[in-house]
């Protein structure tokens, strides 16, 4: 009598034992006999597999920035300095990075507010260095007004042929200075000799005397 072909043998390579009610692994869907049945018996690949996600997930990366204790599920790595942090730690700025760069843009903005208050301060002090040479120029022109309004001299001569000194007199004058006018072509002599006339001076200069006059007059041209 021909043997029936009932049950599946084990598929562990060291049994091969035919079972007539063999088992199915709902992992591996491997046939096994009784005694391999379970997963572990037949080192069923599913559970290996298993045991590693669940090892996987008690894993967690700390943060590196000092004195936090934060620890995340999932790494979380700075490109810059390479190193894990915390999502609130995550951001350059906020675990201060040693490899952090300020953007070029910010950069620009604070080179260019400096420069416009550098320009400021400048131009202020140009305008008032104009502003103060304009008025100086301005009173100049006043005083050298009023001085020809005062200035004493030879009436005759034209306006165009006249030249404006403030005149200071010698020691001992009953005035510090006077405002006078000459003739543009008068010579020194000349000009001294006018000059003593108008202050009522005695004057020796056109005399030969062994004697030195010590005074002296001092011209300040205005024109």
């Amino acid at each position: 009598m021909a043997e029936l072909d009932i049950g599946r043998h084990c598929r562990v390579e060291q049994c091969r034992q035919r079972d007539f009610l063999p088992f199915v692994c709902d992992g591996c869907s491997g046939i096994f006999c009784l005694e391999h049945r379970s997963r572990e018996s037949h080192s069923c690949p599913e559970v290996t597999v298993i045991e590693r996600l669940k090892s996987d997930t008690h894993t967690s990366y700390p943060c590196s920035f000092k004195d936090c204790a934060e620890r995340e599920l999932v790494p979380v790595m700075c490109p810059y300095c390479e190193k894990n942090f915390c999502l609130r730690h995550r951001h350059q700025s906020d675990h201060e990075c040693e490899e952090l760069e300020i953007p070029k843009s910010r950069m620009a903005a604070t080179q260019k507010l400096v420069k416009d208050i550098i320009d400021s301060k400048r131009g202020e002090t140009a305008s008032k260095r104009r502003k103060g040479a304009k008025n100086s120029e301005t009173a100049a022109k006043v005083a050298l007004m009023k001085l020809k309004m005062h200035a004493n001299g030879d009436k005759s001569l034209p306006q165009t042929e006249r030249i404006y000194f403030q005149v200071f007199l010698p020691k001992g004058s009953k005035e510090k200075s006077k405002p006078m006018f000459f003739h543009q072509q008068w010579s020194i002599g000349r000009v001294i000799d006018f000059a003593a006339s108008l202050a009522s001076l005695k004057n020796d200069n056109n005399k030969l005397t062994p004697k030195v006059t010590t005074g002296y007059f001092s011209l300040k041209v205005l024109e």
